[in-house]
């Protein structure tokens, strides 16, 4: 199973958030336009996002802890998982150095795969982890994760964003929502429906 995390896992996109709240919400609005509009690609919008950001990351990590709303179920989800043998990765555009204290947080130990961050004090700087375009889509992209369970019996994404949308199209069974769930709908790419991983685990198991 591979999950999404930002407007996944949490309730929020804590990565937009961020980057509004510490960054400069106008060249946060810029770069969404353009994404938003096809203009400009994903790796462009995040690296911009955060070269405002200034802030210490033990400032920002404080700040998120005190507010995030982790997704009902989430926990519990990933126990029954892997207590079935399950392999459960949870993949990201955003960065290993804001996701790992949240998940620490919650008791969770689970696989990531994200980018990294360099928080320098001059303006972040996205370390990207994913290769530079993706065959299928062109873009920085999370399907190389999906493609790592190639051979399984069945192949489980659940998301809700942009990032997703690639990763998404290469898996057997989709968990959407949001924005996620609108763009499969319009191109007529079958998936479920979901508002927590109570409901995600009921149906994997039935």
């Amino acid at each position: 199973m591979v999950v999404d995390f930002d407007g996944t896992v949490t309730q929020e996109d804590l990565l937009d958030t961020i980057a509004s709240k510490f960054g400069d919400p106008v060249v946060y609005q810029e770069v969404e336009d353009g994404l938003d509009e096809g203009t400009m690609p994903l790796r462009e919008v995040i690296t911009r996002e955060f070269e405002p950001v200034r802030k210490p990351l033990e400032e920002v990590v404080s700040w998120e802890l005190e507010t995030v709303n982790i997704r009902p179920g989430f926990r519990e989800f990933v126990e029954s998982a892997l207590e079935r043998g399950d392999r459960v990765v949870i993949v990201s555009s955003g960065f290993h150095e804001l996701i790992e204290p949240i998940l620490e947080h919650e008791g969770v130990e689970v696989e990531l795969h994200a980018n990294r961050v360099d928080p320098r004090p001059d303006g972040w700087r996205v370390l990207w982890q994913y290769a530079d375009s993706c065959p299928s889509c062109g873009e920085s992209c999370k399907r190389s994760v999906v493609e790592e369970f190639a051979g399984d019996d069945e192949i489980v994404y659940v998301g809700d964003g942009y990032s997703d949308r690639c990763a998404a199209e290469a898996s057997d069974r989709v968990f959407a929502t949001k924005g996620l769930a609108r763009y499969l709908e319009a191109r007529g790419v079958a998936f479920e429906p979901f508002d927590d991983f109570h409901q995600i685990a009921a149906r994997l198991a039935s």
